[in-house]
């Protein structure tokens, strides 16, 4: 089996009962943080022209803007997004050489589960895979010595 082979494997057998309760609770506790910092960067001139446009160039509103209001999933991910990054209290994932914010995934996430009119537990599970991998590819796959940041990756 392939490594990408091994990786859609592992997506689609994932399920919430797989989440320990540890995992899940600390899941949880960085959902609320991310959130809390997306909360507080509301009134940034960063995040404000990122609002404006999304709200001046959207046609598909159908998942939620935090704060209030709704875009299409594209750019409810952008600007939920902005608001988790804006004010740089990220979670870190610190790898040989490498480190990553796995909550760079929240928002388009939270964005897709929104979308497909999933459950909090497949929200919660999907987070979970996309917290994994993150971690993972920056254990296996540093791309800082080569001078890339981690967002690449991440992308």
């Amino acid at each position: 089996m392939t490594h990408a082979e091994q990786l859609a494997h592992f997506v689609v057998r994932a399920s919430f009962e797989d989440l320990s309760d540890a995992a899940r609770s600390q899941l949880k506790i960085r959902v609320l943080d991310s959130l809390g910092c997306a909360i507080g960067a509301m009134a940034g001139d960063p995040v404000q022209l990122i609002r404006d446009q999304v709200e001046e160039f959207d046609g598909n509103r159908c998942c939620t803007l935090v704060g209030g209001g709704q875009a299409a999933p594209d750019r409810a991910s952008l600007y939920n997004g902005a608001l988790v990054r804006y004010l740089d209290f990220n979670d870190s994932y610190l790898s040989k050489g490498e480190t990553c914010h796995p909550n760079d995934n929240l928002a388009p996430v939270m964005a897709a589960a929104e979308y497909s009119n999933e459950t909090g537990r497949e929200f919660m599970t999907a987070l979970a895979v996309a917290y994994q991998i993150q971690c993972r590819l920056s254990d296996v796959a540093p791309v800082r010595a080569a001078g890339f940041d981690h967002t690449t990756r991440g992308a």
